[in-house]
C-alpha cells in the first residue's frame, strides 16, 4: 500500500515560497514629455554653441596677437631707420654749412685786395690818404663790409674828383663824405677829409674767382 505525504509536500512549498525573492512592483511606463525633449536639445545646441563661439573666440585672439607683434616689430624696424635718416639729415646739415662758411670765405678772399686795388686807382693827383678802416656799417645783404677812408686833399676839386673816381669802381659804392675841413701846414692849405663807402660784389663779367670747395 502506496503513502502519500501531503502534510511533507505543503510544508517545502511554505518554505521555498519563504526563501524565494520577493517580486518589486512594476512602475508604470510613462510616455516622452515633448517639451523637456525640446528644451534639452535646445540646451545641448546653446552648450555647442558656446563652446564654438570660444573656440573661434580664441583663434581670433591668436591671430590678432601674431598681427600685433609683426605690426610691433615693423614699428621698430621703422623707428630705428627714421632714427638713422635724421641723424644722417643732421650731419649733412652740418656738412652743408661748413661748406657754406669755407665758401663765402673762398668769395670775400679778394674783398681787400680789390678794395684796396681800386682805392689807389680813384686817387687823383695831391690827394693822399692817412687811414683806410673797416666799419661797422655793411651793406643791404648784411655780408658786404663797409669801410672808412681818411685823408687829405689839395683842393676841394681834388676831394670831389675822388669820390667821383670811387663811385665808378666795380666794386664800391655807397661814397659819403662825413667830415670835411680846411687844415694848413707849412704854408699850404689843404682839405681833411673822411669818407664812408661799401663794397660792391660786381657783375661775373668784371671778377671771376676759383672756389676753393666745389659745389655739391
Amino acid at each position: 500500500m502506496i503513502e502519500v505525504n501531503l502534510l511533507g509536500s505543503a510544508e517545502q512549498r511554505r518554505t521555498s515560497a519563504a526563501l524565494a525573492p520577493s517580486r518589486l512592483p512594476a512602475l508604470p511606463a510613462s510616455a516622452g514629455d515633448p517639451t523637456t525633449a525640446a528644451l534639452g536639445g535646445l540646451g545641448l545646441l546653446l552648450l555647442l554653441w558656446m563652446g564654438y563661439s570660444f573656440w573661434s573666440l580664441g583663434s581670433q585672439t591668436a591671430e590678432l596677437q601674431t598681427q600685433l607683434d609683426q605690426e610691433l616689430a615693423d614699428s621698430t624696424r621703422l623707428a630705428a631707420t627714421m632714427s638713422r635718416t635724421e641723424l644722417l639729415r643732421a650731419r649733412q646739415d652740418t656738412i652743408q654749412k661748413r661748406i657754406e662758411v669755407i665758401r663765402g670765405v673762398d668769395e670775400r678772399r679778394y674783398v681787400w685786395p680789390h678794395l684796396m686795388d681800386e682805392i689807389s686807382r680813384a686817387l687823383p693827383a695831391f690827394t693822399w690818404l692817412t687811414k683806410v678802416a673797416g666799419s661797422d656799417v655793411a651793406g643791404a645783404d648784411g655780408a658786404a663790409p663797409g669801410f672808412n677812408l681818411e685823408g687829405n686833399a689839395a683842393s676841394t676839386q681834388s676831394l670831389t674828383q675822388f669820390m667821383k673816381n670811387l663811385e665808378m669802381s666795380p666794386f664800391i659804392r655807397g661814397v659819403t663824405l662825413v667830415t670835411t675841413a680846411q687844415q694848413e701846414a707849412e704854408g699850404h692849405t689843404f682839405q681833411k677829409f673822411t669818407l664812408e663807402a661799401q663794397y660792391e660784389t660786381p657783375d661775373s663779367s668784371v671778377v671771376r674767382t676759383v672756389p676753393v670747395v666745389s659745389a655739391p
